[in-house]
């Protein structure tokens, strides 16, 4: 007989707490990463929920999950206040009793002081357990998880387990990593083996990408083959399930090699988790060079993704906002005749821009700059809303690319950057034509 601390694990349920986001005041991505995670593992999410912060509602949703899981993942609900029921409903369905976790108490009691407060007494109803659960112990919060194996519940309790974590996704995502992973990896999928491959590309839209792998996407039974357009281009996502590892590695390459081939290996950036300014600062890596960045409608957000990743100083010499066409002149030295001529949102001033920044931060290898008109006003008939100009000087002549986006403020102003880098990009790898 399988002893119930490593019965087996197939299929997930994952229910979100919060009558907040029910009400739509936030985005449940708690939901979306848990069912990733649990995927890449080999477990099968059958069901995504979201209970209000009502212990008969979350308790009608559990007693469905249960029936149908063999895991139930419940985020949030576990902190110190009137509405936080989750524990007491879990205590009820599995049947068990609350105990008192003293680790726990003492824990929170410790990064109040950390805080130099005393914990208020409230806060000790958070480390109240289910008997039996394993204690996931929050170092990155107050409220601790817990893990009931399947089968640790009372007489007459449900055959499935219950992992039990803290709303906020800063203590959820590192909890679950550290936590709640080792034991989920000994229980989960059987043998199953799971690859998952992420190609990101940018430039490109989803329906001429889609056009061009209309026959990979069930081809094969044993392939997960989709698209998705995302904020940052659009995402191809091969997943592949079987009983051997080194087939399932060979049919995930397979499918990888096959799209690169149908959609062209210059609008693809990167692969699972990279980012396109992580691709770029690869790029200036390796190639031992640097950039300098000018920036008119996109505010600094250039500047940002590039110094979001760590060692930033390597390869970004300087940055500069120049929203007014004064600072535009001094700070840059764009020619007030062409800003008369032809205004700040033109390709002779992205260009002026772009070789000014380059003098102004001594001789960098590559200089960026962007202007453009990110809206919501500002547009004419001539100049509308979404038109930006991306220039790029190095010691070659002046790059200038023309685009116009569509979306609202922060849309345009996310393409123009990622545009801006995806310039950069192609030009590291010789692809600018």
């Amino acid at each position: 007989m399988t002893a119930p601390s490593v019965a087996r694990i197939h299929r997930v349920a994952i229910i979100s707490t919060g009558s907040e986001i029910l009400q739509g005041l936030y985005a449940d991505t708690n939901a979306r990463y848990l069912a990733e995670q649990m995927s890449a593992l080999g477990g099968e999410v059958i069901l995504i929920a979201a209970a209000p912060d009502n212990a008969d509602e979350l308790r009608r949703i559990l007693e469905y999950a249960v029936g149908r899981a063999d895991l139930v993942i419940c985020s949030g609900g576990l902190g110190p206040t009137a509405d936080d029921v989750n524990r007491e409903v879990f205590a009820e369905v599995w049947r068990v009793n609350l105990v008192r976790n003293e680790q726990a108490v003492e824990m929170m009691r410790e990064r109040f002081r950390a805080r130099g407060r005393e914990m208020p007494p409230a806060n000790e109803v958070q480390g109240m357990v289910p008997a039996g659960a394993i204690v996931l112990q929050n170092q990155w919060g107050t409220a601790p998880g817990f893990f009931l194996s399947a089968g640790a519940g009372g007489p007459g309790a449900p055959k499935c387990a219950l992992l039990a974590l803290p709303g906020p996704p800063k203590e959820l995502i590192p909890m679950f990593e550290t936590l709640a992973l080792p034991l989920l990896r000994e229980r989960i999928g059987g043998a199953t083996v799971v690859r998952t491959r992420t190609i990101h590309t940018y430039g490109r839209p989803e329906s001429e990408l889609g056009a061009l792998t209309r026959d990979l996407f069930r081809r094969d039974p044993a392939v997960g083959f989709t698209i998705l357009a995302k904020t940052y281009g659009v995402d191809f996502r091969v997943t592949v399930r079987g009983k051997d590892r080194t087939a399932v590695d060979a049919l995930v390459a397979q499918y990888e090699d096959e799209t690169l081939q149908r959609v062209g290996r210059d609008c693809v950036y990167g692969f699972d988790d990279d980012t396109m300014a992580s691709a770029v600062a690869g790029l200036l890596i390796a190639s031992g060079v640097t950039v300098t960045v000018a920036e008119s409608c996109t505010g600094g957000l250039v500047a940002k993704l590039l110094t979001d990743t760590p060692g930033s100083s390597a390869y970004l010499r300087q940055a500069v906002v120049t929203y007014a066409n004064e600072a535009k002149e001094a700070l840059l030295g764009v020619r007030p005749e062409t800003l008369r001529l032809h205004g700040a949102v033109s390709e002779a001033c992205a260009r002026e821009m772009a070789e000014g920044a380059r003098r102004a931060a001594g001789g960098p290898d590559y200089a960026l700059a962007i202007t453009g008109i990110a809206g919501p006003t500002g547009g004419s008939a001539q100049k509308p809303v979404g038109l930006v100009y991306v220039a790029l000087a190095s010691d070659r002549p002046t790059v200038c690319i023309e685009r116009r986006f569509l979306g609202d403020r922060d849309q345009i102003r996310l393409h123009a950057a990622l545009t801006a880098l995806d310039l950069l990009r192609r030009t590291l790898l010789g692809l600018q034509g």
